[in-house]
């Protein structure tokens, strides 16, 4: 029965395992997409006594017992923040982040919320937002009418209205003492947790508290998915031998029983 339950505990880790690269390789090309990572730990082992087994000395006193393992089981999930590339793009509202930070945008139940994804666009009231329509805080407005716009490595937007160089609105960023705790939800946003304590907010480029220093804005840029493909595949392989060697277990355990109780019969 031990023989079966590890081995079912493996399947389950393995299954795990596979739903996550799987995830991890369907967001190969999504942009900004941060890869999962799996932790697995091992089953608290159940000590077993043996006449066959060596006595082993402990404070004095013979003890005829060994461990044996109860399988695997799921630790934890974590995101593997490393920066994907940066591709160019024809779009000035195209921006990507080289360096640590997030954009904050602002969703519509009034929730902010963390992205690496940069492809903005002006809305109806010309505010600078996400293709969701959610709102780069803090806001910024681009009047009708300006041209010549640049959003400088400091976020700073300019342009030229009525033939005049104006400045529209400064792009801050924002990271966290922990950015391992944020917690990641639809649309490759992130929320701000306890793990991950509070938002540090700065201009690009400029240091923050404990050593940390924002990456800059990089227009006409969108940063990929950091996935590494063959990486990923090669996991996946992995994952599905150490699946299959499982099931294989499981099998052979049901015949030992099947074949326990023909014979207890």
């Amino acid at each position: 029965m031990r023989l079966v339950g590890t081995a079912m505990s493996g399947l389950l880790a393995q299954q795990t395992a596979i739903d996550t690269i799987g995830n991890n390789l369907a967001n190969a090309n999504t942009q900004g997409y941060k890869a999962s990572q799996m932790a697995f730990v091992e089953a608290l082992s159940t000590q077993v006594r043996s006449g066959n087994a060596v006595p082993e000395q402990r404070n004095g006193n013979a003890v005829d017992t060994f461990d044996v393992g109860a399988g695997v089981l799921y630790g934890s999930s974590s995101i593997n923040l490393q920066q994907g590339n940066l591709s160019n793009t024809d779009h000035v509202w195209d921006l990507g982040i080289d360096g640590s930070g997030f954009f904050q945008v602002q969703t519509p139940n009034g929730e902010t919320s963390y992205t690496r994804v940069g492809t903005f666009q002006l809305d109806a009231d010309r505010q600078l937002a996400d293709m969701q329509g959610n709102v780069v805080q803090p806001a910024i407005m681009i009047p009708e009418g300006a041209t010549d716009l640049v959003v400088a490595e400091n976020g700073e937007i300019t342009g030229v209205i009525n033939g005049e160089s104006m400045t529209f609105g400064q792009i801050t960023l924002v990271n966290f003492q922990n950015p391992g705790g944020l917690q990641r939800t639809d649309n490759n946003f992130f929320l701000a947790t306890e793990n991950s304590g509070q938002p540090l907010t700065g201009q690009p480029g400029s240091p923050l508290v404990g050593n940390q220093v924002l990456g800059v804005v990089r227009s006409h840029s969108l940063e990929q998915s950091n996935v590494d493909i063959a990486a990923s595949m090669t996991d996946l392989i992995q994952a599905q031998r150490a699946y299959q060697a499982n099931a294989r277990l499981v099998q052979d355990g049901d015949k030992m029983w099947g074949i326990a109780n023909s014979l207890r019969r």
